[in-house]
């Protein structure tokens, strides 16, 4: 198992989309070597929205829950209401995204 410390990586504040997809890198990498991977938040003060977006969000375009559940875990977040919000919109937002892209694909609307 792989432990990324957000911490080391920013300091006690996880707040930009740049630094999100710092974050992001760091996961896939992991998690392409098949390990699973903690992401340890503590001694971090502040996360925004944007960076869990850009950090997290978009694990969902690759990943499937499950294979999350199985894989990814998340500790020393102070609060989870934003992860939980961050996490439930990618999911809905990749499950329809592939939706639109079989329908597309199937109708051949593109020539």
């Amino acid at each position: 198992m792989e432990k990324i410390l957000v911490y080391k990586l920013f300091g006690n504040l996880a707040v930009s989309d740049d630094d999100g997809e710092i974050l992001h890198e760091e996961i896939e990498k992991a998690l392409s070597k098949g390990s699973k991977v903690t992401v340890d938040f503590n001694n971090v003060d502040v996360v925004l929205t944007q960076f869990l977006n850009a950090a997290i969000a978009t694990l969902y375009e690759r990943h499937n829950s499950e294979e999350l559940k199985e894989k990814l875990v998340i500790t020393g977040l102070k609060s989870t209401d934003s992860l939980r919000k961050v996490i439930a919109r990618a999911k809905s937002f990749y499950t329809d995204e592939k939706k639109v892209t079989e329908f597309i694909d199937e109708e051949e609307i593109y020539g």
